[in-house]
């Protein structure tokens, strides 16, 4: 049943182009425009990174964090709002299926969009190699997890599609390029880059970039969104129980 639904989730997402737009064509845009202009850069504000690494290990995360805060949230209140997930509940569907179906679109999604930047960074930009290519993966795959879990809790907790989509914007936009989507740290105040590091999407860079340029793992920043996916879940199957 779960892998049925999770299957079927996978057809719905392909027939939504404003979806994988935002999601995955937008941010590989405009990380191919960063690097065509900071490919290089070794320029302080980066961090002690080059341009290219700072742009490609900020921009991986950007289809995780896009589905975790706009596609996923959307539509789980989609289906609340339409009644669907009351006729999953009256045909014996547990919560468990949905939300297990929103973690395998979220993570496939969200490794098409790593594939294409990776592949475009290294075919026209000077990419240098992960130091640690597991623990690139550990980081990746706990920061599916957990914005799919902010996902269904999103999702479960807005009245209407539309109300989810308005917040899933303002959640994205607003942390992303404060943490690698736009303009560097260095040219941030500290005070600022302090805060948006403890945001979700600032830990899920972190837990990437980490590994990828050190070779070791964020502990902190892993543990932090095992932490949130946990809470998420919970709260989320509590919720869409309800419901």
């Amino acid at each position: 049943m779960t892998a049925y639904l999770a299957w079927t989730e996978v057809k719905l997402l392909a027939r939504e182009p404003i979806v994988l737009v935002v999601s995955l064509m937008f941010p590989i845009l405009l990380m191919v425009l960063l690097l065509a202009s900071f490919s290089g850069d070794n320029d302080p504000v980066f961090v002690g990174l080059d341009g290219t690494d700072f742009y490609v290990t900020s921009y991986l995360g950007a289809a995780i964090a896009a589905m975790g805060f706009m596609g996923t949230p959307t539509h789980v209140a989609g289906y609340r709002e339409s009644g669907v997930l009351r006729r999953f509940q009256a045909a014996g569907v547990p919560s468990r299926a949905l939300v297990v179906s929103q973690v395998a679109v979220l993570a496939i999604l969200a490794v098409v969009g790593a594939a294409a930047m990776i592949g475009l960074a290294y075919s026209g930009f000077d990419l240098g190699t992960p130091e640690s290519v597991v623990g690139v993966a550990a980081g990746f795959a706990v920061g599916v997890v957990a914005f799919a879990a902010i996902g269904v809790l999103l999702g479960s907790l807005m009245p209407t599609a539309r109300a989810a989509q308005g917040l899933g914007l303002v959640l994205f936009f607003g942390t992303f390029f404060l943490v690698g989507g736009g303009p560097p740290p260095g040219v941030l105040p500290d005070a600022l880059n302090d805060i948006a590091g403890w945001t979700p999407t600032g830990l899920l860079v972190d837990a990437i970039r980490t590994p990828w340029t050190d070779g070791g793992l964020d502990t902190t920043a892993m543990v932090t969104l095992a932490v949130m996916a946990a809470a998420g879940f919970a709260l989320a199957a509590r919720r869409l129980a309800r419901s």
